[in-house]
């Protein structure tokens, strides 16, 4: 979401000013955005490890963020150290959307949303023979038992779904949000026959290998009954990356993994809209893809974020307005514990990447403070009187905030990259660089 509209209320005498001084005021390439610091992110994060913003301290933890498919932040705290691998639990029935969706493009077997589990499960007759695939991963399937046969390490997942299906439906199929794994569990099942494959195998091929995951497995229960809804292990990189996939439609890189328009299906609302809930981890919320949360959403009702979370803490998020994926990896907290942190670094991050200076003329917020970093702590609208005032109060004292050019006038990085030209600290080229881009705004 671009809220740059940057204000080009200057006054005449001003304009007037810059033009007597003979001051090119057309417009330059679009610049580059300096890095952002997240300043505010980590003091969230060291305030967990405090027990601030969370009912009990969070022992350790791992973060990350991307930004349009860059790391852009990527620290751990406390106990924990990079790249340590977490139980992700819940988190795991995104990994599993994904597998579902991938399906849904090609599988030797008829595979649709809208393919009934009983399709491929002899168990599941009476009132459960219309369960469909859509209502097994978006929880209104009405089962809501059987998840004795989850945890089973002696049994294949062909078993547990056999289990699942012979025991009593509780709501009717569509009729209730109803916040479990078991029916993922049975359409996993289903999912291998379709698929003419063991799910760690559909989830190898289709997405572990096309995504380079090499941390990122079924280790719960076992590997002839991997938990579909909840046995991953991962890292905030790999998990990272494949929310990133989904972020961009189903490409990494240049690999198309799943299609648009099963991407598409993934991030659609498959719960019906004001459904009973019967029980949910996300207090008062039913919005639910496949496989996946569909947690922010703006007046209009489109969707700007979804959210992947596991009952120990981990939890992994997309903001599709900024371009941004986070990972927050943990596995000793509890998701009830964390959730209102992972909102605060997710605001935190959205501000930081929506007050970062837009042109070399951006120097400070829009009441005029000089920019010190830390920029999700300000309010700024791009190029704005605010930048004037700080530039005209800072240049004949030579403020630091004034060294925006090199002596020639150009601009010093990110927003441009003067080769072999003197830097004298604040000189004319800083007044000639101000003036030529502050006239052309955040477009500049």
């Amino acid at each position: 979401m671009n809220r740059r509209f940057c204000s080009y209320s200057v006054w005449v005498n001003r304009t007037a000013l810059a033009l007597a001084a003979g001051l090119c005021v057309t417009a330059s390439p679009a610049p580059a955005a300096p890095p952002p610091e997240f300043c505010e992110v980590t003091q969230l994060a060291l305030g967990a490890l405090q027990g601030q913003n969370v009912t009990t301290p969070i022992p350790g933890f791992e973060l990350l963020l991307m930004k349009d498919g860059q790391v852009v932040y990527h620290r751990s705290f406390g106990s924990w150290s990079l790249n340590r691998p977490a139980n992700a639990d819940s988190a795991t029935k995104t990994i599993s959307g994904a597998v579902i969706a991938s399906l849904l493009d090609s599988s030797p077997q008829p595979f649709s949303l809208d393919t009934r589990l009983s399709q491929y499960l002899p168990s599941f007759t009476g009132d459960k023979a219309a369960v469909t695939v859509r209502q097994a991963f978006s929880h209104t399937s009405g089962i809501t038992r059987g998840s004795l046969t989850l945890s089973n390490t002696t049994i294949t997942l062909q078993q547990a779904a056999a289990t699942i299906g012979s025991v009593p439906i509780e709501f009717a199929p569509g009729s209730t949000f109803a916040y479990g794994g078991s029916s993922m569990h049975a359409a996993g099942a289903a999912a291998e026959i379709a698929g003419g494959a063991p799910w760690n195998s559909l989830f190898a091929s289709r997405i572990a290998t096309p995504l380079n995951l090499t941390v990122t497995r079924f280790v719960l229960a076992s590997p002839t009954n991997p938990r579909v809804a909840g046995g991953c292990e991962s890292n905030s990189i790999e998990f990272s990356r494949m929310m990133e996939m989904l972020r961009r439609g189903g490409l990494h890189g240049t690999t198309r993994v799943i299609s648009q328009a099963s991407v598409n299906a993934m991030f659609t609302r498959q719960s019906p809209v004001g459904v009973p809930i019967d029980n949910t981890p996300l207090p008062g919320s039913s919005d639910y893809g496949i496989g996946v949360w569909l947690d922010q959403r703006d007046p209009s009702g489109n969707l700007v974020g979804a959210l992947a979370a596991g009952a120990r803490g981990f939890c992994s998020w997309i903001d599709f307005d900024d371009g941004m994926v986070g990972c927050f990896s943990t596995d000793v907290s509890s998701s009830g514990n964390v959730l209102n942190l992972v909102y605060l670094f997710r605001d935190a991050a959205e501000r930081e990447i929506r007050n970062l200076p837009c042109s070399p003329a951006d120097i400070a917020s829009d009441i005029g403070l000089p920019f010190t970093g830390c920029y999700s702590q300000i309010t700024n609208n791009g190029v704005t009187e605010g930048d004037y005032n700080a530039f005209f109060a800072g240049f004949f004292n030579a403020q630091p905030w004034c060294d925006i050019a090199a002596d020639d006038g150009t601009p010093l990085p990110p927003f441009g990259n003067p080769i072999d030209t003197p830097n004298n600290g604040v000189t004319e080229g800083d007044y000639n660089c101000f003036f030529s881009r502050y006239f052309d705004g955040c477009g500049s």
